[in-house]
């Protein structure tokens, strides 16, 4: 998995949801905690590697590095001069809080092994031993809560009091496992919404529909859905090598040029617009437009104020062929993931809602568009041949807008960094979690995984994961 962090100015706007003390200088040691980077060999660097040793950690358990196989192509130099050619610079370091420009970045694997470093790898083989610690394997159906809400403690506040999981075990048996401290929801920004309304937490509306009690009234459950629509250009090639993926970060300065001011204004214009379209697409009364309004012009400012990043793209030669994966950052559509039964656990009803807001079409065409100028640059473009995907009738060289557009809205796949769906906000802006990734309204429940981060990140969503676990652990610690 892509080892990205993202933009500081992005790490910066947690606190002002409502999150003292969660900021990007707050984040970077734990990023470091748990990174155990390994540096580039010289023929890596030498094809195009570069890293900043102040900004990577060198003890922890989570290993970060290039893969054996990266290496110097005849290609390499060309590819580097075909986003120069673009005014897209090198990047020395995307994880040194500005991602912007071009580079390659780390990967979460061993470079010695050759083998891909996961969680378990990193974190459960070393200790797995130990006899304080035992692991089940199922299926988490829901929360059990005692009967009594408790009074508050240093390490547990007011609330209801979470005192089991029920869980499906790989016989097909129901169990409860009983909690005497916390309970921790690590189920992903997918799952863990079922979980939390499994367990009558979430939109009573929604949950009255299930058939399931509501214990705590929280409609931010399961909305503000942040997913990254994505899309593939794919071109024939005359090379007989394959080359080492090129990550670009591109700005709103990049995609738009001379239009920057004009599709500033006239998108700052749209916001109440945008907010209004994704309350209506709700229809469940979870979203209120005045605070998807707030959300939308903090994340607008984002990209036109403080000059984040605003797309991605991946340029990549394999044998014969040549293609560019491309996605925006930070969609203003808002889609929403909900069980779709009490029972049926294991089926959320996920709707990403990609392509809602027309700036996002818009901002998906200009990234689309710079893609393919790039394999049509001077450096590559003897490497290119006819066009696969889409075919040259479909989209071709002369497209209009509206052609792009068609194809944009028609193409689009969810890019697999859904984030958001128990938000650490502030209750009143629809947050599920505190800045103690305390469930409001519960004594106990913690939530970690990409579920909590409230906005979208340029970043990949691994590192970023790590660093919330490395934290809560000190947060749990810190009130034990």
């Amino acid at each position: 998995m892509a080892y990205v962090r993202g933009n500081r100015a992005e790490f910066d706007i947690w606190e002002e949801l409502g999150n003292p003390g969660w900021n990007w200088d707050t984040m970077l040691p734990y990023f470091k905690k748990s990174e155990k980077y390994f540096i580039p060999r010289e023929d890596q660097l030498a094809a195009g590697a570069s890293y900043e040793p102040q900004h990577h950690g060198f003890k922890g358990p989570l290993h970060v590095g290039l893969a054996p196989a990266f290496t110097n192509t005849s290609a390499s130099p060309r590819l580097h001069a075909a986003w120069e050619s673009l005014s897209v610079p090198r990047n020395p370091d995307f994880n040194s809080g500005s991602v912007r420009g071009y580079s390659y970045p780390p990967s979460t694997l061993d470079p010695t092994l050759n083998v891909r470093y996961d969680s378990s790898r990193a974190y459960i083989h070393p200790v797995e031993h130990r006899p304080n610690l035992q692991i089940l394997q199922g299926t988490v159906k829901r929360i059990t809560w005692a009967r009594q809400l408790r009074k508050q403690t240093q390490c547990q506040g007011k609330g209801l009091v979470a005192n089991g999981v029920e869980y499906l075990t790989e016989a097909g048996e129901m169990k409860i496992i009983r909690a005497t401290k916390e309970v921790v929801v690590s189920a992903g920004a997918i799952r863990t919404p079922g979980v939390l309304e499994g367990s009558g937490v979430g939109n009573p509306q929604i949950l009255k529909a299930l058939g399931i009690e509501t214990k705590i009234d929280l409609p931010g459950v399961g909305e503000n859905l942040l997913e990254q629509p994505h899309h593939t250009l794919v071109y024939n090639g005359n090379l007989e090598e394959s080359t080492n993926a090129f990550y670009a970060y591109i700005t709103a300065e990049n995609l738009f040029g001379e239009r920057l001011a004009a599709v500033e204004a006239s998108s700052r214009a749209r916001i109440p617009e945008f907010a209004r379209a994704s309350v209506e697409a709700s229809g469940d009364g979870a979203l209120n437009a005045i605070v998807i309004e707030k959300l939308f012009t903090i994340q607008h400012d984002l990209m036109f104020k403080k000059n984040a990043t605003i797309a991605e793209i991946l340029t990549i030669i394999a044998v014969g062929l040549q293609f560019s994966d491309y996605w925006i950052l930070f969609p203003f559509s808002r889609g929403s993931v909900h069980l779709s039964s009490k029972e049926d656990i294991d089926k959320p009803l996920f709707d990403p809602r990609l392509m809602l807001a027309d700036f996002d079409v818009q901002t998906t065409v200009a990234a689309g568009r710079l893609a393919k100028r790039f394999w049509q640059s001077e450096p590559v473009a003897a490497y290119v041949g006819g066009q696969v995907l889409p075919d040259a009738v479909t989209l071709p060289d002369d497209a209009t807008d509206a052609q792009w557009e068609t194809w944009a809205r028609n193409n689009a796949v969810p890019n697999a960094h859904p984030v958001g769906t128990a938000s650490m906000m502030s209750r009143e802006l629809g947050g599920v979690v505190d800045p103690e990734l305390k469930v409001y309204g519960t004594a106990n429940v913690r939530i970690v995984d990409a579920s909590v981060m409230p906005i979208q990140t340029s970043g990949h969503l691994t590192s970023t994961i790590y660093a919330l676990a490395e934290r809560l652990s000190d947060i749990i610690k810190d009130t034990a």
